[in-house]
């Protein structure tokens, strides 16, 4: 396993504090069980509730971020002082609910690749007990970091190059479990300066498309509705988070049927993994309108969400459905 070198800071609470506590950080030695913990996530193989980002540009369109910047110097010159330049903008966007944290930044040699890995591990509180020849020692610890591997945020960069590369990477939230929707907005947005990589309007467009596609495609009536019933309620319930056509059929328990006939609807299989944040607007201009056609020549058709509202439907004796609504007529047409 090649060597790399960590670096830590404690960091406290800094956002909206007149006067933050001054940064501590120290680099840590290649031995010990701390160590061998910390080489665990640094040579970590990519986890499923890992996610691809990438940098923001500067506000002026050019290619060009801070954190990007404090990054590859840090990883250039493996210093105490790039280390705290980092850990001086995470105290700035930590405030009060976050807690103190310990901040561990790693870089060195993943294979071919110069790999560097932002972390950090939120404080606990604990009880420990010792036994000491007088008898048992109980005692309160305030702070207690890394009780758990799993519950940590992270951002994961590698390349040949990094000077010339390191714009995009794997960031996790393993605090918020094993999906991106509840990822701490502090964390990506305000720390890192990053985005997902994938967009909010191509996301929500591929979503759109492939829903539209799926209800075409299959005649298991079932499959139908559970779909028709997502579009439904995706524009209020996903407005704004994070999700993945994976996600999408997991918030909404989509049975295996549905699920295989949505992502069938994919140019690759990959994609219905990827990222992105959900764009109400762009749905609803993929699918703005639900039908329904019955046997008898009828069509009902209203906006996708509010479908239910307009129509109440219920089954007849005979195994037909019966669909109801009662308004004032705004318009008439005749169509091909």
């Amino acid at each position: 396993m090649a060597t790399f070198k960590v670096h830590t800071c404690l960091i406290q609470p800094g956002k909206n504090q007149s006067s933050p506590a001054p940064i501590n950080g120290q680099e840590l030695a290649g031995d010990g069980a701390l160590f061998d913990l910390l080489g665990r996530i640094f040579h970590s193989p990519r986890d499923p509730r890992d996610f691809e980002v990438i940098f923001r540009k500067s506000p002026d369109g050019k290619q060009k971020n801070e954190v990007r910047d404090a990054v590859i110097a840090y990883q250039q010159t493996q210093d105490i002082e790039t280390a705290i330049k980092i850990a001086l903008r995470l105290q700035a966007s930590t405030d009060r609910r976050s807690g103190n944290g310990l901040l561990f930044l790693m870089t060195g040699q993943h294979a071919t690749k110069y790999r560097t890995v932002i972390s950090r591990f939120p404080a606990n509180e604990g009880i420990l007990a010792e036994v000491r020849e007088e008898g048992l020692d109980v005692a309160f610890l305030e702070q207690v970091f890394i009780r758990q591997l799993s519950a940590y945020k992270s951002m994961l960069l590698e390349d040949i190059d990094p000077p010339n590369q390191y714009w995009g990477g794997l960031a996790t939230d393993h605090q918020a479990g094993s999906s991106p929707e509840h990822i701490s907005n502090y964390w990506l947005n305000e720390f890192l300066d990053a985005d997902f990589l994938e967009t909010p309007k191509r996301g929500t467009l591929r979503l759109a498309v492939a829903l539209k596609r799926a209800v075409k495609a299959t005649s298991n009536q079932s499959v139908k509705d559970e779909i028709v019933s997502a579009v439904s309620l995706a524009p209020s319930a996903l407005k704004g988070k994070p999700t993945s056509i994976d996600l999408f059929c997991e918030h909404f328990g989509l049975s295996k049927d549905a699920q295989d006939t949505i992502k069938k609807q994919l140019d690759k299989p990959i994609l219905s993994s990827k990222i992105f944040s959900f764009d109400p607007s762009e749905f609803k201009k993929q699918v703005p309108y639900r039908s329904v056609e019955l046997e008898n020549g009828a069509i009902l058709k209203a906006p996708s969400e509010d479908f239910s509202r307009v129509f109440q439907v219920e089954e007849t004796d005979n195994g037909n459905v019966r669909y109801s609504t009662e308004s004032k007529i705004s318009n008439m047409s005749i169509a091909k």
